[in-house]
């Protein structure tokens, strides 16, 4: 698997069951972390080989529940239009945990949302397809205003 990011390949990720997550991400040689979690997502599994995919997987109850891919190389060279290109309709726009001067956008509907500054990404992540008002409730944490 290619450590620089892919939509599809994320995508596909969403689908696969933890025995075949573990082998395609070859964790033996990874790192498992149980019990964490990921924003509101709580009382998940995380997964992570760095060497076989850019991001972390964190699954609950035996399904994959998000694709987190963080900044760095897997996101360089990838920009916010590469992205959009690639879903469809208007964003719903919130505050970023990344900092003041990011903005989240998120596809819900189509299991996309990302943190970007401009054309600079500074996360993505990966999920099944849900309304707004589900992703809001069950994964979404507002960071609260930014004080300088």
């Amino acid at each position: 698997m290619t450590t620089a990011f892919d939509l599809a390949a994320c995508q596909q990720i969403l689908g696969l069951s933890v025995s075949a997550l573990k082998t395609k991400l070859d964790i033996a040689h990874g790192e498992t972390h149980e019990d964490v979690a990921y924003e509101g997502l709580e009382g998940v599994t995380q997964y992570y080989n760095p060497k076989s995919f850019p991001g972390r997987v964190y699954v609950r109850d035996g399904a994959v529940q998000m694709v987190y891919v963080p900044s760095g190389a897997a996101l360089a060279g990838v920009s916010v239009r590469d992205l959009t290109q690639k879903l469809t309709g208007k964003a719903k726009e919130m505050r970023s945990r990344a900092g003041k001067e990011f903005t989240h956008y998120v596809y819900a509907g189509q299991g996309v949302a990302f943190s970007a500054d401009g054309d600079e990404l500074c996360f993505v992540e990966v999920f099944r397809g849900r309304a707004l008002k589900a992703y809001l409730a069950e994964i979404y944490q507002d960071p609260g205003p930014f004080i300088r």
